[in-house]
């Protein structure tokens, strides 16, 4: 076997596991996953065609496993609760930018007039629960001009507060000391999320 021979092959089981961990999380279409993997492998040789051979047979496991999960899932949840706190003016945005500080800085851009505060996970937090460590959750009021440190934080709290309000109104349970600089965690966690349509 030529070195270039085992270096394709080690790029392909790590192509492969990052397919998996991705298929795992839940929110990419096929396309975008083969994509993904391209962006990551590509300079070891790894092609769009290699990419979606890796990523079709994972695929139709991973929709094959789908058919025996409860019909509610723990994501089910997430989502309801998200969709709850949406309508009471809150920002809530899933698997939302890669970060939390790009999160932190981009999250504003989704407000309506009357948003008063946000929630949201980024994809290394999504990563993160589909691997079986718990959800965080970042969470906040949205500033108005002028107003002091204390109100703002007074403000994140009562946010903190709704959100884990929502998610136990939906079956999850949270942990949360109640403190503005601490993420809320959803956990225990199954990481049930089927694939997009």
């Amino acid at each position: 076997m030529t070195q270039d021979t085992e270096l394709t092959f080690d790029v392909r089981r790590e192509a492969e596991e990052r397919a998996r961990e991705l298929i795992r999380c839940g929110f990419q279409e096929a396309d975008e996953l083969a994509e993904s993997l391209v962006d990551e492998f590509e300079e070891e040789g790894l092609t769009e065609e290699d990419a979606e051979e890796i990523v079709a047979p994972l695929w139709r496991e991973r929709l094959a496993e789908q058919a025996s999960w409860p019909e509610t899932t723990d994501v089910d949840r997430l989502e309801e609760a998200f969709d709850a706190l949406e309508d009471q003016g809150v920002v809530a945005a899933m698997d939302f930018t890669c970060c939390a500080s790009c999160g932190y800085a981009e999250i504003g851009g989704e407000a309506d007039d009357d948003s008063r505060g946000f929630v949201f996970f980024h994809q290394q937090d999504t990563e993160s629960a589909a691997a079986g460590h718990g959800l965080m959750l970042r969470y906040g009021g949205f500033r108005a001009d002028g107003e002091s440190k204390e109100s703002a934080e007074r403000r994140t709290v009562e946010i903190g507060r709704e959100v884990v309000a929502a998610l136990e109104a939906a079956g999850l349970t949270v942990e949360w000391d109640g403190s503005p600089a601490k993420a809320i965690c959803v956990t225990p966690l199954t990481w049930l999320n089927r694939l997009p349509e």
